[in-house]
């Protein structure tokens, strides 16, 4: 019974140490290790669970399995993981290694990771003389190669305290190679068992790929594939071949599918180094995972900061070094900001109503105001006007006066003949004044043609010259000015200047452009007036052109209507300078 009771808690040592989750050491020892099946006394859950007997006393095993012998905690149906009952002996102090089962069709296989390439010897305690022509085994390397076919069971054995000779499979020793040691019935395939004893060195995990989803032209892609990556990646380790500076925007990628080779005997811890908000946080993500796949939440991709992936084989990771230890950094950037309906309807909306009424209102007042200011500027233009027309009402008659004047003068002097002549031109010049009289422009070439015939008339009278100079860049047609603007000057140098000394007499009309202004000139060489004088007595139309100009620099603000006298040297010159007239070409 004491020997039962040291197996029980040998068992037990075994089935906490075995499986230390905070990746303590822990020894294989001098011992056999089997496994079977057990149901808890107080759950009624039945689980697979490990046994354990010393080298020196194997035949213990059977008590284990004697569901007849009552130890204190013991389960209740314990029974062997088949009726091979295979166990495994490797070097007792091996630690730290690993038994995760591994699925071989309908059956689950223990693997054991052996890192100081040391023996591992296997037995059969299920085989016996009676039965082991019933038994084969084979060897398989790396599930490709078989290195032993299904072969008889080698040997029977009665080492390590035996009372009976039990299946000797082997002693097996293959440094960095992958292997298969399995047991079958001929006759009955479902009884077999097996162990798969791992002695490769290199147990940094290998990614085959990295596949984002959420992101790329169909919702997922290889991270690997470089040639579809330009916006997430640009450097890789040259040993692993993972990504070194994987970036992306916040929300743009779901999640992260890891795909590794396939490590069946080499359980993988997964940890995650977060650091947010200047806070560095680790993230066990997974302490035991078998599968060649794991996926990264999306909860640890879509806040901004930056953050290390590191995956090695389960256990605490300061027992590893840098070459046992894969590592994935990648940085999650903010995301560019996007139109949202909801913020749209819930705040901007709202917003962009009362902006919209505020603007309208704005906008009304605006055209109000600018509506009134228009129609008192059109009032304003229109009492200029009308006091414009007044002047030129004023100017017909003054004229057509003195016309008649010129008339009454031909006819005394019994000159029938210029006397019809001047009837004529008079008429004709009337008519075209009158037809003038209401409007606001004319074009300077019209201008120029009734000053012409003016000109004419009054030559007929008094038999003094004249000319017309056009010194204008652009054509007279193009340029307009106020109508009957120079009338009154040049009558004024005819009846106040030349008229005197008749023949003798030269009048000049002229139009010149000095940049954009525009100089229009009536000169002549008559006996001239005094220039100082504040209000010239040198004729009444000359009066009603200077209000003229007065009021036409109140109706075309942007220009400047001025009148310049000069009296020297027997020349008088009087000429309206009219700025900004002339548009650039």
């Amino acid at each position: 019974m004491r020997t039962a009771i040291l197996l029980f808690l040998l068992f037990q040592f075994f089935a906490i140490s075995a499986q230390d989750s905070q990746g303590n050491d822990y020894y294989f020892g001098d011992n056999f290790h089997f496994s079977g099946y057990s149901t808890d006394a107080q759950t009624m859950v039945r689980t697979k669970v490990g046994y354990i007997t010393s080298a020196k006393y194997i035949w213990h095993i059977f008590d284990s399995f004697d569901n007849t012998k009552k130890l204190p905690g013991k389960g209740l149906s314990a029974t062997p993981n088949s009726p091979i009952i295979l166990g495994i002996k490797l070097n007792p102090k091996l630690k730290n290694f690993i038994s995760p089962e591994v699925q071989n069709f309908s059956k689950k296989y223990n693997s054991y990771f052996i890192p100081d390439s040391s023996d591992a010897t296997i037995i059969a305690m299920g085989i016996n003389k009676n039965n082991h022509q019933d038994f084969m085994y084979r060897v398989i390397e790396n599930d490709s190669i078989e290195l032993v076919p299904w072969s008889p069971i080698p040997a029977l054995s009665m080492s390590y305290g035996a009372k009976e000779p039990y299946g000797d499979i082997g002693t097996f020793n293959f440094p960095n190679k992958l292997i298969l040691v399995e047991v079958k019935h001929r006759k009955v395939y479902n009884i077999r068992d097996g162990y798969i004893l791992d002695w490769r060195k290199n147990v940094r995990p290998i990614l085959d790929q990295i596949i984002a989803r959420g992101a790329g032209q169909y919702g997922y892609f290889n991270l690997l594939d470089r040639t579809l990556n330009k916006s997430y990646i640009q450097q890789y380790d040259k040993l692993t071949g993972v990504p070194l500076d994987l970036t992306f925007n916040k929300d743009s990628i779901s999640s992260l599918n890891l795909e590794f080779q396939n490590h069946e005997t080499i359980p993988y811890s997964i940890n995650l180094i977060k650091k947010t908000k200047n806070i560095v946080d680790t993230i066990l993500l997974e302490w035991w995972t078998q599968s060649k796949q794991f996926e990264v939440s999306n909860q640890y991709l879509n806040e901004i900061g930056e953050y290390e992936l590191l995956i090695h084989k389960t256990g605490n990771i300061g027992k590893y070094g840098p070459d046992e230890v894969l590592r994935i950094p990648y940085r999650v950037t903010p995301a560019p900001k996007q139109f949202s309906a909801t913020f749209f309807w819930s705040t901007l909306f709202p917003i962009l109503c009362v902006s919209i009424v505020i603007i309208i209102t704005i906008f009304i007042l605006v055209r109000y105001r600018s509506r009134k200011r228009l129609k008192k500027l059109e009032q304003q233009r229109q009492a200029l006007m009308l006091q414009i027309r007044n002047i030129q009402s004023q100017l017909n008659p003054h004229f057509i006066f003195n016309a008649i004047n010129s008339i009454q003068n031909l006819i005394q002097k019994t000159d029938q003949e210029r006397t019809n002549y001047y009837l004529s031109k008079f008429s004709s010049l009337t008519r075209a004044t009158l037809e003038n009289a209401e409007r606001e422009m004319n074009t300077l070439n019209h201008e120029f043609q009734l000053l012409d015939d003016y000109l004419q008339m009054e030559q007929l009278r008094f038999g003094f010259k004249y000319e017309i100079l056009n010194n204008l860049e652009v054509h007279g047609d193009l340029i307009e000015i106020p109508s009957l603007l120079l009338q009154p000057i040049v009558e004024n140098a005819v009846k106040h200047g030349i008229a005197a000394i008749g023949s003798q007499g030269m009048i000049t009309l002229s139009a010149q452009q000095v940049e954009q202004d525009l100089f229009l000139c009536v000169s002549d060489n008559g006996k001239g007036f005094n220039v100082k004088m504040t209000k010239p007595t040198s004729g009444y139309g000359l009066r009603l052109t200077e209000e003229r100009l007065i009021l036409l620099g109140k109706l075309y603000p942007e220009n400047t209507f001025q009148i310049h006298r000069t009296s020297n040297s027997g020349i008088t010159k009087i000429c309206i300078i009219i700025s900004d007239w002339i548009a650039k070409p």
